[in-house]
């Protein structure tokens, strides 16, 4: 994410003890798995279904299946540890598989063929490792659906493994606290590095129950990074150090040699030439070069392509501003310009779900997408990501077969929360499906037929009560409501159990 303006083990232990075992590392104080829901093992032919292919590097192209593989796609962080939403004492939540099942679904509406998010979670009790040399196995449980749910939508991930930013998630920072130093020996002290490379080493081989497969082994996961925005803040005239980078990313081939490695190293934002760090393209071991582009710049983009193609490395817009909340070029000029500039792909900030009761979750960074837009400009602005998402893609990655297509089109059935007759009329609440672009409501009172209430019904919103407001209902005691969702070609799912206000 991009912290610039919102705001992982021990060598000493062994290999055989982060991994150990289905519930790992016994911890003092078990991390609890709150709203999120116990799940069975997808079926053999589901797992399957987006094929056994990884992608790969043939200098500084993409391919999958021996095909060209560029794409357009968008950044869900969350999907492991999610501070979005946070229990009673203000900590991060494990996102619910209503969430992250709704989240891919509006992926998929979009034209998604890749996302990106968080697999670095260390110094809290949620974390996959809470404290130095131990691994809470429980932890992977939200990531294992999400890695599934994306096998089942056709949807590569790119996960990456540690956070410049000391956030909830915890950072380089924690590391080095760990072992009681700063964060300029996390770059070189060769502890520090191992304890790094111990949890990747963990991550990596984690074997995924819901797919049989450990993530090392699983084509769903098109390639690990590095970190998120990684630099030196506190080091003199914030140098880079290419031998962390390399020694990083060789470990991460050791263990997945058939995976791709995406470079890490935060840039300048308002940098527009020679923006990438020179050094990380000469390392074998990289084949993707990330940049975040806050604003966008179509002049930074074509010369850091031009660098990095030279260089035989894959070109990645990691990040970019997709409302133009921070100025930069025009979305539709910036777009045009990476689909003519030969870079392998781009990840827009970023994707939110549906809350569990109403509405949307609550996320405000600016660059926050409540599918298909919440006012006609975001609306706009979606269509030009989905025409951009097919320009981009392969054929057929939109989805694999004719059925998949269809299920990316029809939205799935909304569930009613509440209805509570008050003086006002009675009021609401539902909880959407994702790819949903509008909403028709009907009501039918004691003895009567269905009317409709409303059309072109929209949820993009947050809001923790009340989802929409009947005011001529406020006599009728005993009325139902059922509520219909519209995907963007005008396709509607079910209509939702109809429920009676009280």
């Amino acid at each position: 994410m991009r912290r610039f303006l919102a705001l992982l083990t021990a060598a000493t232990c062994t290999l055989a003890l982060l991994t150990a075992g289905s519930t790992g590392v016994a911890l003092a104080a078990p991390a609890q798995r709150t709203g999120t829901a116990t799940v069975a093992p997808a079926s053999a032919q589901a797992v399957q279904a987006a094929g056994t292919d990884f992608v790969r590097r043939e200098g500084s192209a993409l391919t999958l299946g021996g095909a060209p593989f560029r794409f357009s796609g968008t950044n869900m962080y969350w999907l492991a540890l999610d501070d979005n939403v946070k229990d009673e004492q203000g900590a991060a939540t494990y996102p619910t598989e209503f969430r992250i099942v709704d989240a891919f679904a509006s992926a998929r509406a979009s034209g998604v063929t890749v996302v990106r998010a968080w697999a670095n979670s260390v110094g809290c009790e949620r974390c996959i490792s809470p404290r130095l040399g131990e691994i809470n196995q429980a932890a992977f449980a939200s990531l294992d659906r999400a890695v599934l749910e994306a096998k089942r939508s056709d949807i590569r991930l790119v996960l990456s493994l540690l956070d410049n930013w000391d956030q909830f998630h915890g950072s380089k920072m924690t590391y080095a606290r760990w072992r009681g130093t700063t964060e300029d020996r996390f770059w070189t002290d060769p502890q520090l590095i191992a304890d790094y490379q111990a949890f990747i080493t963990a991550v990596l081989t984690h074997r995924n129950p819901l797919t049989g497969l450990a993530y090392r082994d699983d084509p769903t996961i098109m390639a690990w990074q590095t970190g998120n925005e990684l630099w030196c803040q506190t080091c003199p005239g914030n140098p880079w150090f290419p031998d962390w980078t390399r020694q990083i990313a060789d470990h991460i081939k050791s263990v997945a040699p058939r995976q791709l490695v995406v470079d890490g190293h935060g840039t300048d934002p308002a940098c527009t030439t020679a923006c990438l760090d020179a050094p990380s393209l000469q390392i074998a071991s990289v084949d993707i070069v990330d940049d975040h582009h806050y604003p966008p710049s179509i002049a930074r983009l074509r010369d850091s392509v031009t660098r990095t193609r030279a260089a035989g490395k894959a070109y990645l817009v990691g990040e970019y501003d997709w409302r133009n909340a921070t100025g930069g070029d025009r979305l539709a000029d910036f777009l045009t310009a990476v689909e003519t500039s030969g870079a392998a792909g781009d990840l827009f900030w970023g994707l939110i779900p549906h809350a569990d009761r109403a509405g949307f979750v609550d996320h405000q960074d600016s660059f926050e997408f409540y599918f298909p837009g919440r006012d006609d400009d975001e609306r706009a602005r979606s269509a030009l990501l989905r025409r951009h998402a097919e320009v981009m893609s392969r054929p057929g990655a939109l989805a694999s077969s004719a059925a998949a297509a269809t299920a990316a089109m029809t939205p799935g059935t909304p569930v009613f929360s509440t209805a509570w007759a008050t003086p006002s009329g009675v009021e609401l609440a539902y909880r959407g499906v994702g790819g949903a672009s509008v909403y028709t409501l009907q009501r039918m009172p004691p003895g009567g037929t269905w009317t409709t209430v409303y059309t072109n019904l929209r949820d993009q919103k947050v809001t923790y009560h009340r989802s929409v407001l009947d005011p001529n209902a406020r006599a009728v005691s005993g009325t139902q409501y059922r509520i219909r969702a519209y995907g963007l070609t005008g396709i509607g799912g079910p209509w939702s159990a109809p429920i009676t206000a009280r």
